[in-house]
């Protein structure tokens, strides 16, 4: 279950940010993403959406109980420099991500895709991170390009890769983004 899922990362997050905040060293998040997201789907089946989603919740408020305790201060998690950032990521972003996906894969494209465009338009308003807000509006150029809007496309890829250049390796090697952003 997809709430089980996002429990446990901002489980994870939540103790980096208690270790961080006693002074103890912040071990590296699990690498293996995928391997790990798919066991946690698997061990989430059966708990009830009630159980999960107060699960959740509980466990964000708590997140942001420690970040007005702890400030936004460095903090490495991932992609993420702050502890603000990587609040956002796992507890805003990363959520969000997965429902846009869970709406497209079940058959409402559209409602995946208002999902990525509102999440897109949040993250602009709150000033995020570039490796966050960059990921989001590349989602998005994903979508665009899928409900065949070339030109809001390309415009949302170049922006994205100019926030994040990484992204650029990754466009390239996606045979229906390359072309918006190969090289005349």
């Amino acid at each position: 279950m997809l709430l089980f899922h996002i429990r446990r990362w901002r489980e994870r997050l939540r103790e980096g940010l208690r270790q961080s905040r006693d002074g103890i060293a912040v071990p590296n998040p699990p690498q293996e993403i995928d391997a790990l997201n798919a066991r946690e789907l698997r061990e989430g089946a059966g708990i009830s959406l009630a159980e999960a989603a107060a699960q959740s919740d509980s466990v964000v408020m708590e997140l942001i109980d420690l970040w007005r305790l702890m400030g936004d201060r460095p903090f490495k998690w991932y992609v993420a420099e702050t502890t603000g950032q990587a609040l956002i990521r796992i507890s805003y972003y990363h959520p969000r991500n997965h429902l846009a996906e869970h709406f497209i894969e079940g058959g409402d494209p559209a409602r995946g895709d208002t999902i990525f465009a509102e999440t897109a338009a949040e993250l602009r308003k709150a000033s995020a991170a570039p490796h966050t807000l960059g990921q989001a509006l590349y989602n998005l150029a994903r979508r665009r390009l899928a409900a065949g809007r070339d030109g809001e496309a390309s415009s949302l890829l170049k922006e994205a890769t100019s926030l994040r250049p990484d992204l650029r390796t990754t466009a390239l090697a996606d045979p229906n983004l390359a072309f918006l952003i190969k090289e005349p």
